[in-house]
């Protein structure tokens, strides 16, 4: 898959997982509310408590993407955004709302910049600063994009019509952008292991040593004639 095409598709699943969560609540909080019998502030402290939940699956995820790349894992997230979604649009009272929202949250700390951006360094090692620019620029328009088509799918669907627009979104356009990554090596390019870069040090100083002296007299134990 050509560089440029992987940062589309990571890009765009940026897009759709900033717009499906962070940008959420300031369109649907206020009917998602009324519908689920709490005030607008219980709406917020749900989705912060999401952002916390989020920050603990972090490292997990980090390591994950370390050992088997990012490919699975922003898969694995956009199944969850979408579960996450439906959740939402199902909840009827406070209990519910903050199980949905912890979900989202679960997808969040393992979907947002942080995987995306360890997924391409993970995919081209030390040359992967324009993927990562590339990634942020199109996942910059989440607000651009989310806030209007939240507000359109709500005007049309309802506030739970929205949430399982988004979750489709996930599904249908994001799932199959991620499966489109390539899978990652078994080494990140451009990056040399502890033990190569020992073994490439010890084989340098070995030839620095035997600078200067002539080839029969270096494999021969000691020196010239082979006496110790």
């Amino acid at each position: 898959m050509h560089r440029k095409a992987v940062i589309a598709a990571i890009g765009t699943g940026q897009l759709l997982a900033w717009g499906s969560t962070f940008y959420l609540p300031a369109v649907l909080a206020e009917p998602m509310a009324h519908d689920t019998g709490v005030e607008v502030p219980t709406v917020f402290l749900a989705f912060s408590v999401a952002m916390g939940g989020s920050a603990l699956i972090g490292p997990w995820a980090g390591r994950t993407i370390d050992r088997f790349g990012g490919r699975p894992v922003l898969i694995a997230t956009n199944l969850i955004f979408a579960a996450g979604l439906g959740a939402l649009a199902a909840a009827s009272g406070p209990v519910s709302l903050f199980l949905a929202w912890g979900l989202i949250g679960l997808a969040m700390g393992a979907g947002l910049y942080e995987a995306a951006f360890a997924t391409v360094v993970r995919l081209y090692g030390s040359t992967a600063r324009d993927a990562i620019t590339g990634i942020t620029l199109l996942g910059g328009f989440a607000s651009t994009v989310g806030w209007p088509l939240s507000a359109w799918m709500a005007s049309g669907f309802g506030w739970r019509g929205a949430c399982i627009g988004w979750a489709l979104l996930h599904l249908l356009v994001a799932l199959p952008l991620h499966a489109s990554v390539p899978r990652a090596s078994t080494t990140v390019p451009g990056v040399q292991d502890d033990d190569t870069a020992d073994d490439t040090e010890d084989d340098t100083a070995d030839d620095r040593s035997g600078a200067g002296t002539p080839p029969a007299e270096r494999a021969t134990p000691g020196g010239p004639g082979g006496h110790a």
